[in-house]
Order: C-alpha cells, then structure tokens, then sequence
C-alpha cells in the first residue's frame, strides 16, 4: 500500500503569503491607532493627576497655588540662585513618580529619563548626564524636558516699561520676591475653573529663546499678553502631538484634546487667564 503525502503547490504557498501580507497591511494601522489611543489617555491621566496635586498644594498652602518657578539659594551649592521648577514643587503631591510630568507618546522631552544626552544636547551647555536629576532641587533641573507643560501664558515681561500698571492673569507665577512681577496666585482668584487651562502637551522652549523652559507653556513670540494667542502660531512643541491635537487639563480636572486654534484667546473669553474676559480691561 503506497502512501501518498500532500504538499502544498509554489501557488498556494504565495497565495498564504499574499494572505497574511493583506491582514498584516490592515491590522498594523489599527493596532497603531489603537497604541496611540492609549497613550493618549495615559496623557491626559497624567495631566488629570497633576491638576488634583496643583489642588492639594493650593489647600495646603492657605490657598496659594504652586510658583511655576522659584529662585533658592541653598548653601550647598554655595549660597549660588538655583531656579527650581514646578516639577519640583508638586513632586511630594505626585507620590515622587516623575513619569506623571510626562506623556507617553513624547520619546524625546522625557522628564522621567532624568537629565539625558538629549536634553544636553537640547540646551547646548556643558552638561554631565544625571539619570537621577528628578523632583530635586538642582541648577540643572530646568534643563531636564518633560511632556507637560504648565501653563504660564500671560506673564508679563520683566522689562516692560509699564509692568506696574499691567495686572498678571496666569494661574501659576512667579514670586516678586525672586525678582519677577507676576506675583503668586490663590485659587480663590480662578473666575471659571471649567475654562482655565492648567497643565498642557509640550513646553515653550526652544533652542534659540528660553532652551531652559522646555516645560513651560509661554510666547516666544511677544513680550506680552496680548488677545489672539495660538500655540501653533509659534510652531510649539507639543501642541499637535495627538493627531494635529493637544491634551490640557483644567481648573477643575477635566481633559479635552484641543487644536490649538480652538483655544480661545480674545476678548470675550480667554483660556488662559484666571479672569475668563481678562482681555476687556
């Protein structure tokens, strides 16, 4: 009794083939989209986290919310100004998990790496790479990018002629005692929580102007806050990372994902400021 064994033809081996390369070709997209699905609400969950720890300080601290930045001078690095950032400041209220400042579709602006050959190479200073350097006072944390920015749009310019008689309008500033004008805020002083952005995608940093800011949401552009603001305008890093879109955080804990012309800066309502129709004084 003769056994005959069945193989496969050359033809349909290339039809299988041909098979499995059609599936893959659709199947790759959707899973793709599906990864950034998730990381975006990674995103925005980190966001959601930072905005309830911005809250825990407020009540913590007699109502005043956390400076985005501030000037120490510790003895141990010989009594020198060390700028500490946000980050450092809302550190304990995160339960010291780094990852918190930064978004997981972002490879490069990683505040969780610590300061890395990237951020070096960013800043274009001599710096030594510190896996380490995160929510510690130090003068080269400001160097170390993150994903999140906080929002820190209307400042005002230190050496604007008239700063006396221009009121600050961010949710987070800086103390006068550090040299700055913007002053602290309370969150009592917040109008409409639901239409104040706190935290957002990306930074406002750039090699040529403020490299150091790279976690902050600023103009590059003006020296001050004038009505018609848009992020893309100024080609910010970040505000298009989802899709042409951007996650923000508010006042009171809701995320949207906005394209940044859909931030409204005017003069009915801006998005930006803790007086929602700041723009009409």
């Amino acid at each position: 009794m003769t056994i005959r064994r069945s193989a496969f033809t050359l033809i349909e081996i290339l039809v299988v083939v041909a098979i499995i390369a059609l599936l893959v070709a659709i199947l790759l997209p959707s899973l793709e989209n599906a990864r950034e699905s998730a990381r975006r609400a990674t995103c925005g969950s980190n966001q959601r986290q930072l905005a309830t720890a911005a809250t825990a300080y407020a009540a913590a601290n007699r109502d005043w919310m956390n400076p985005m930045q501030e000037s120490y001078f510790p003895a141990e690095f010989g009594g020198q100004e060390v700028e500490s950032t946000y980050r450092v400041t809302l550190f304990p209220y995160v339960g010291r998990m780094p990852q918190v400042f930064d978004c997981p579709s972002e490879k490069v602006a990683v505040y969780a790496d610590g300061l890395s050959e990237s951020d070096i190479a960013y800043s274009g200073e001599a710096l030594t790479p510190d896996p380490k350097l995160v929510g510690k006072l130090n003068p080269n944390e400001k160097w170390n990018a993150s994903g999140i920015g906080i929002a820190g749009a209307h400042w005002i310019w230190d050496h604007d002629p008239d700063f006396q008689s221009k009121k600050s309008s961010m949710p987070f500033g800086r103390t006068v005692e550090s040299g700055h004008h913007e002053g602290l805020k309370r969150y009592s002083q917040i109008k409409c929580p639901s239409r104040l952005i706190w935290f957002g995608d990306g930074g406002s940093g750039n090699t040529d102007t403020w490299g150091d800011d790279s976690w902050w949401i600023k103009r590059v552009v003006v020296e001050y806050a004038d009505p018609g603001f848009n992020r893309e305008q100024q080609n910010d890093y970040g505000c298009q990372r989802h899709g042409k879109r951007a996650n923000y955080v508010w006042a009171d804990g809701h995320v949207e994902l906005l394209y940044p012309k859909n931030i409204r800066c005017n003069r009915d309502q801006c998005w930006w400021s803790v007086s929602l129709d700041w723009h009409r004084h």
